[in-house]
């Protein structure tokens, strides 16, 4: 261990890391490496040993949240003495340079309810055009967030339109698509976040002037999770770090969005990228999060992806043993009713453990479970806002009027969502029907025209299961396009609609919801983190818990049965091995077995631990109660 200013430790690597000053370096960083400990050191060291000016240093993170974190903890070990350290994202950095190259040059961020606003109007005039079949359009409706990401990925990669994945919706018009997009942005004065990337590098490279004053600004760059770097942000660093003194800090093995454009590959050839300047590379190789067992089989999993830097995480000197858990259960029910049987075993340590899944939906499902069983989670809040969503609440009210009655009271409340110009004078009865409102309309062809309409289309909501219905509401009825804010909770609806049969147990199963949710918030003000973690392997990044617990772990789920190349798969494996990497003291393992009939087969990603699982381990016990090694069937309390 060796000794920093104030007596800060750190080891050989992270020193190695920290004293560091010219010329470009890569720093492999693995999960719980000390990264951010090393970064603002680094930060101190340059300014206070090397009298670096704290103005010509750039420090870019991914995300603001990131960037602020790193601020307050370099201004932390500096009493904030140099506030002149410039610490932003690639997008706060590139708009700067945008708008100082013409402060006249108004233009406006296009935000999602922008390219969503666009991507449907684009669909529904190709469909005129080329005479496309609806329900083919409205299923590209449905997923216009595929449509926006292959927008994304394509400018972030600097690929063509033509270059465009098949799988997406609508992919034989996805050029059209691209291009009336990009058309409306210029049309409308706005960029979006993706533009300003390919902006600031036409301007560099257009503008030697500006080049020349950026480059010359920042004299040293830092930028953190260099696995997640896109072509286009590359290009643009490497026309600003002009002096070469290009610091970076990654694992190439939690290189994980893909679907944004980040390349690892990017990473994996640094030191052919600076050929000739003796590039450094420095490996973080002491892990001290994961206890021995865990971070053995994290290790054994991830030596599986061939397109790798080659490294291998050591744990720190005086790490606990730990455990590894292996479960197999027949089927979902059974690992429910033996998560739940664990959670309530350990209620008071609920804030330490976390389950990690490869899908939202998974995690939803539970939280969902656990609230059946008065076990809080981080997700309650989410349920909560979910039923009182504006445009929740709308879809309710239709679904009510069709099934309840006719009722007046929830007549009011759809008459005018949208605006159809129906007056209350209209409604004279506490029940409504078609014949009274035109009747009392008479002669006013166009009010007409839109009661017909909607009596048409409560009709059809009538012969309908909850999710088409819910579906008819957002997309023909238009409650997505009035209530682009509630898209979540919405897409929730749509989620839990798809596993109810008829919506009269649709509305009950709503108003149970909305009844078990009262009283929430006052009961969680005095339990904060007082409750289990539910999140997705993308959530859980950078973050780590005591006891963490993979459940689901099945082909077909994680790899995704969307992924077809090898690229795709191991972007797979590296999700998981995310996902066990935040465990601590314990990681529980489990994969589904199914049935004779319906036979279900483990991750192909646990081949390399499948030891683990061996024995007997069909009788999946509770793991809260049995003995604690590694491949036991049973897991201690913890």
């Amino acid at each position: 261990m060796h000794f920093l200013r104030n007596n800060i430790k750190g080891n050989a690597a992270q020193m190695e890391a920290i004293l560091h000053k010219d010329g470009p370096a890569m720093v492999l960083a693995g999960p719980g490496s000390g990264k951010t400990f090393v970064i603002v050191e680094r930060l101190r060291h340059l300014i206070e040993e090397c009298s670096v000016d704290p103005s010509s240093v750039l420090v870019i993170t991914f995300t603001k949240a990131a960037a602020i974190e790193m601020q307050h903890r370099f201004y932390k070990i500096t009493d904030s003495l140099y506030p002149e350290v410039c610490f932003g994202t690639f997008h706060s950095v590139f708009y700067q340079i945008i708008r100082q190259s013409n402060p006249s040059n108004k233009f406006k961020i296009a935000s999602e309810k922008d390219k969503y606003r666009f991507v449907k109007d684009i669909i529904l005039k190709l469909s005129s055009i080329h005479n496309i079949d609806k329900q083919e359009s409205l299923d590209a409706i449905e997923m216009i967030g595929d449509i926006i990401s292959e927008i994304s990925r394509i400018k972030n990669t600097g690929a063509k339109a033509g270059e465009h994945l098949q799988n997406i919706p609508f992919s034989n018009y996805f050029e059209e698509i691209f291009r009336e997009y990009n058309s409306l942005l210029t049309e409308f004065g706005m960029v979006d976040f993706d533009d300003m990337i390919l902006k600031c590098y036409e301007l560099l490279k257009r503008d030697k002037r500006l080049l020349d004053t950026w480059s010359r600004r920042f004299e040293y760059v830092l930028i953190d999770e260099y696995q997640d770097i896109n072509l286009m942000q590359y290009k643009v660093v490497r026309l600003l770090c002009a002096t070469n003194n290009l610091f970076v800090v990654g694992d190439d093995d939690q290189s994980i969005y893909g679907f944004r454009g980040s390349d690892p590959g990017i990473m994996q050839k640094f030191t052919a990228e600076f050929e000739g300047l003796d590039p450094k590379i420095i490996n973080l190789n002491v892990n001290y999060r994961c206890a021995k067992r865990i971070l053995y089989a994290s290790n054994m999993l991830i030596k599986d992806n061939k397109i790798r830097l080659n490294k291998a995480l050591m744990p720190n000197e005086g790490s606990p043993d730990g455990f590894v858990y292996p479960r197999r259960y027949i089927d979902k029910r059974q690992q429910s009713a033996a998560i739940i049987r664990f959670l309530s075993d350990n209620m008071d340590k609920l804030d330490s453990i976390a389950f990690i899944f490869r899908t939202n939906s998974e995690a939803l499902a539970l939280a969902d479970l656990c609230k059946q069983y008065g076990i809080p989670t981080n997700l309650d809040d989410h349920a909560v806002s979910f039923v009182e969503a504006q445009g929740v609440r709308l879809c309710e009210n239709y679904l009510k009027f069709v099934y309840e009655g006719k009722k007046r009271e929830y007549f009011l409340k759809i008459m005018n969502n949208p605006n159809r110009y129906i007056s209350r004078n209209a409604l004279s009865n506490d029940t409504l029907c078609e014949a009274d409102l035109i009747k009392y309309y008479r002669g006013n062809y166009d009010r007409i025209k839109e009661i017909e309409k909607l009596f048409r289309q409560l009709n059809m909501l009538g012969h309908m299961r909850p999710s088409l219905s819910i579906r008819f509401l957002r997309k023909e009825v238009g409650i997505d396009k009035m209530f682009p804010k509630d898209m979540a909770a919405l897409d929730e609806l749509s989620e839990l609609s798809v596993k109810i049969a008829d919506n009269k147990t649709f509305l009950k199963e709503l108003d149970k919801i909305r009844e078990n949710s009262i009283g929430e918030k006052k009961a969680k003000s005095g339990n904060k983190g007082k409750c289990v973690k539910l999140m997705t392997m993308h959530g859980s990044k950078g973050l780590e818990f005591d006891i963490v617990w993979l459940p689901g772990l099945n082909e077909g789920i994680i790899p995704s049965r969307s992924c077809v190349t090898n690229e795709q798969i191991e972007e797979e494996r590296r999700m998981l091995y995310v996902g066990m990497t935040r465990a601590k003291s314990a990681l529980i393992m489990s994969y589904l077995t199914g049935n004779k009939e319906n036979p279900m087969m483990p991750t192909r990603f646990l081949r390399p631990i499948r030891h683990l699982w061996e024995g007997d381990h069909s009788s999946p016990s509770s793991p809260s109660s049995g003995s604690s090694t590694s491949s036991s069937n049973s897991t201690s309390s913890r």
